[in-house]
């Protein structure tokens, strides 16, 4: 008889890996490599990068805004519907405004927008009809362009298409019958609504699986816009669904217009090692961009937040260091960080006009 097992002796980027073979009389090793393909199979980027225009501190960091559903509340809106904030756009557009501009007054040279949660099957919920849905859509991009500093940037928010379900799945890639095909088709009509209010660059975010990443980086290619795909991740190797998470940044970065990769609504310790995939896979010329929890944990289905320690705005900082050295250069905070996040990473690293 022959068995043969391979083993893994090495992780990251290049791996080495052991065939022993057995026999009935003989006994085999042997070694040898096998270096997936890097930054060589990453296209080209096909557009004017915005996130350049946005690396305002010394160190060469865009700093990020922080979670915009949870300033809302802190400024007293019940956004405990659907849409979430989202709800805002067509109930109270002027507190989104405001929380925009909080996050700039905190220093944040990137905002993204009430969007997250907009699709037209959910505006119906609040009697809209498709234009109206897609009009509000494109009020989230002019409410934060109203709040934004000279120089500051707006990204539109294209949440996972698990969110529109109310039921978790961004954090589980569970989306029933849907494939690349029909992904494509669920999102066209939001992004395009983004594009044409003006967002300087498309934020695809909370994508729990490398299916949606694909279908998101071709409908990028299609639309021919500047965007970053953000990963929901439950460890420092897998996406929420499960995958490697290699693979999901390739995924991602399959698309000429997508300018950053990376990952947000993760636990803060699982970033550095996610980071450092994203770096060692990326060529240079593309940005990786991160904006974790706060540590807490969000349940879907009860829309409450996990019993869990938070993680302290100082400790924050002290990862995203950690984020900043291993290869991010886009930080910001998503649920439960706040203003307050935001101006100590801002602290941290000083924006050149200031420093």
């Amino acid at each position: 008889f022959e068995n043969t097992t391979w083993l893994q002796s090495a992780s990251g980027p290049k791996s080495c890996f052991h065939q022993l073979s057995i026999t009935d009389s003989s006994l085999q090793l042997s070694l040898f490599s096998i270096e997936p393909t890097m930054a060589s199979e990453v296209p080209a980027v096909a557009c004017t990068d915005p996130l350049l225009k946005g690396a305002s501190a010394i160190q060469g960091v865009t700093i990020l805004d922080g979670g915009l559903a949870t300033h809302m509340e802190a400024l007293g809106e019940d956004i405990d519907h659907p849409l979430w904030s989202a709800k805002c756009l067509v109930c109270k557009p002027e507190a989104i405004q405001q929380a925009h501009t909080d996050y700039y007054a905190a220093g944040a040279d990137v905002a993204i927008t009430a969007s997250y949660q907009a699709s037209v099957s959910g505006f119906k919920e609040l009697g809209l009809n498709e234009e109206e849905a897609l009009a509000a859509m494109r009020t989230s991009v002019e409410l934060a362009r109203k709040a934004a500093p000279a120089g500051c940037l707006v990204a539109g928010s294209v949440g996972s298409y698990g969110a529109s379900l109310h039921n978790g799945a961004e954090y589980t890639g569970d989306f029933g019958d849907m494939d690349e095909a029909k992904l494509i088709e669920w999102h066209r009509p939001r992004i395009t609504a983004l594009i044409e209010a003006k967002c300087d660059v498309l934020s695809c975010e909370t994508v729990p699986s490398a299916l949606e990443a694909k279908a998101l980086a071709k409908l990028i290619d299609e639309v021919k816009h500047p965007a970053w795909i953000a990963f929901s991740c439950k460890s420092g190797t897998e996406s929420c669904s499960g995958e490697p998470f290699l693979e999901c940044v390739k995924a991602a970065a399959s698309s000429a217009y997508v300018v950053g990769v990376g990952v947000n609504c993760t636990h803060p310790s699982f970033v550095k090692d996610l980071v450092k995939t994203c770096r060692e896979y990326l060529p240079k010329d593309r940005h990786v961009v991160v904006y974790p929890n706060s540590g807490e944990v969000w349940c879907g289905e009860t829309h409450t937040w996990k019993t869990g320690t938070a993680t302290a705005d100082a400790a924050f900082v002290d990862m995203a260091k950690e984020w900043i050295a291993s290869g991010a250069d886009c930080v910001g905070g998503c649920c439960r960080t706040s203003p307050a996040t935001i101006k100590c990473l801002r602290g941290a690293f000083p924006a050149a006009a200031t420093a």
